[in-house]
């Protein structure tokens, strides 16, 4: 059987204001989902929600296997800006320091190319290095589901190939993410596309990049 993660009937509402309205859909190993919607929509609502940090109203999201595991890059850096890259590392991994030592932590770190600069403070960094490193602590975990919320706005397009690259490689390898994004690039290594509307779902069509385009 297949792992999925399911979103079952997800409903979100602020006092009287419904945000989120009966969203439902699977995410499975190699997926990668897209989530349009103009500013507002509620895509960092519904990623809150997925991710574990916030409550819905109503339904629930789940992976049908116990064990698995789900990590959040939220669109606003959640760093330290007076730590360095590694006190930042340290801080944020849930396991012990001397696992990020590991082969598979190392290896994660080099192809991020967060090496580089681990001992610098992360307030002399620029917007591409903070973001691989926010990336790389969200690896270090072994996700199973990568929740991503705008992961390539503000960057240059040598860091935005670098991070696609490495995200195509974690699909290829099994790993799902599901990411809000008004991207073309990153909408183009998703196998899946949804526009958020009025708090509903719904499976994009052509023009529907062009459209968040002009309203974003």
């Amino acid at each position: 059987m297949i792992d999925m993660f399911i979103i079952d009937d997800i409903g979100k509402n602020y006092g009287k204001k419904q945000v989120l309205n009966h969203i439902s859909f699977q995410a499975g190993p190699g997926d990668c989902i897209g989530l349009l919607g103009i500013n507002g929509s509620g895509k960092s609502t519904l990623l809150n929600i997925l991710s574990g940090g916030m409550k819905a109203t109503h339904g629930s999201c789940y992976f049908e296997e116990n064990g698995k595991t789900i990590s959040f890059l939220p669109q606003h850096n959640p760093l330290i800006e007076e730590l360095t890259g590694l006190d930042n590392l340290k801080l944020w991994f849930s396991g012990k320091s001397k696992e990020l030592k590991s082969e598979s932590c190392a290896a994660i770190l080099e192809r991020l190319g967060v090496n580089a600069f681990l001992h610098q403070r992360v307030s002399t960094m620029s917007g591409g290095m903070k973001k691989r490193l926010s990336l790389a602590i969200c690896m270090l975990e072994q996700p199973n589901l990568l929740l991503l919320d705008e992961p390539l706005a503000a960057l240059d397009l040598l860091c935005k190939k670098g991070i696609l690259d490495y995200l195509k490689a974690y699909t290829s390898n099994g790993g799902s993410i599901i990411i809000a994004t008004h991207e073309e690039a990153a909408l183009s290594i998703c196998n899946q596309v949804y526009v958020l509307k009025n708090g509903c779902l719904q499976k994009a069509d052509d023009g529907d990049f062009a459209a968040m385009l002009q309203q974003s």
